[in-house]
């Protein structure tokens, strides 16, 4: 209920839903798929419908990027805990994991120890030929509902390959675009986690986030990464004239400790230099975001949403999940945007 933002009964949840509590078992358990039936039916739309849209869709999934010129400020807990909400809500997710630290990678569990194919391999690519990117991709929930092109140490060799490359900052978008059948089938929305600072690949990706219109950026209400904002916006200016098309900001404030001075004093400059940039929900400062990643057993890490689900942390990303539907238009075939 808090992933839908709606306040019904636990029958009603479960007829909606199309499934029946297993015998012995005292509460409901709700897979991805029992929420987009929730979802479906709620909008007075078959779940049978959706299925048969998803089908013939040819539509390209929202997209959404995420960069920040300043590391630590929680960007990719940001992401990947977005991606994970999302998934559990049941919009189909591909999480692009394009910093070679691997971060998002490891919170979902991914040992990188091992060898993995990464996004920079495709961004070399040219040609219109599609991608078998099924070699690409690690699912992470058995039913399909997130994936992930994991990253590796190696991509950051990307970077300097695409430095002699010929129209580097539109690689993104060629991947996406000859993977477009792909991508429209399988997926609702794709996000991409990016190295902090600027860099070919993530300068690519800030490319590709004109066909959204906006970036998604997360910040701390600190000096420092004011001043790293300005400095993004700066970025996101020069890309705008490659593009010849808007791509504006949509701000997250993370770790955000209301009632601090100095921290009031911060948001209202962000306020002020930002207007109307500024989502509606902010991210508390929360113990749980360190307890991600098992340094140990790198398998047994997730996300806050997974680790710690009836935590505020968690219910404030399920609030955030929500507004960042409305807010970058992610739909799913056979559902009205924003239904």
């Amino acid at each position: 209920m808090s992933l839908l933002g709606l306040e019904l009964n636990n029958k009603r949840l479960m007829r909606l839903s199309g499934s029946e509590k297993p015998e012995g078992q005292r509460q409901m358990k709700y897979k991805p798929l029992d929420m987009l039936n929730i979802r479906a039916r709620l909008a007075g739309i078959t779940p049978e419908a959706v299925q048969e849209a998803m089908a013939v869709n040819t539509e390209l999934p929202a997209i959404i990027v995420t960069r920040m010129t300043k590391g630590g400020i929680g960007k990719t807990s940001i992401t990947v805990n977005l991606a994970t909400a999302l998934a559990l809500s049941g919009y189909r997710v591909l999480l692009i994991d394009a910093d070679p630290q691997a971060s998002a990678t490891n919170m979902l569990g991914i040992e990188t120890e091992t060898y993995h194919e990464h996004i920079g391999k495709l961004l070399l690519k040219s040609g219109d030929k599609p991608d078998d990117l099924r070699e690409f991709i690690v699912p992470i929930f058995d039913d399909g509902f997130l994936d992930l092109i994991p990253s590796d140490v190696e991509l950051d060799s990307t970077n300097p390959a695409l430095i002699v490359t010929m129209g580097r900052e539109q690689k993104a978008e060629e991947f996406v675009l000859r993977n477009k059948d792909f991508l429209a089938k399988n997926y609702d929305v794709i996000l991409v986690d990016t190295t902090p600072g600027t860099t070919p690949v993530s300068v690519a990706f800030t490319y590709l986030a004109h066909l959204a219109g906006k970036i998604l950026t997360v910040v701390e209400p600190e000096g420092s990464c004011l001043r790293a904002l300005d400095a993004l916006q700066f970025n996101l200016e020069e890309v705008q004239k490659l593009a010849k098309r808007p791509i504006n900001l949509s701000i997250l404030v993370n770790k955000a400790q209301i009632g601090r001075k100095h921290v009031e004093h911060n948001y209202a400059i962000l306020t002020k230099s930002y207007p109307n940039r500024i989502l509606p929900v902010q991210i508390p400062h929360s113990i749980a975001f360190t307890r991600q990643i098992d340094a140990d057993d790198v398998p047994a890490s997730m996300p806050v949403v997974l680790k710690d689900p009836n935590s505020k942390a968690a219910d404030s990303l399920y609030h955030f999940a929500r507004v960042i539907v409305s807010e970058f238009n992610v739909t799913q075939p056979g559902f009205v945007a924003n239904s």
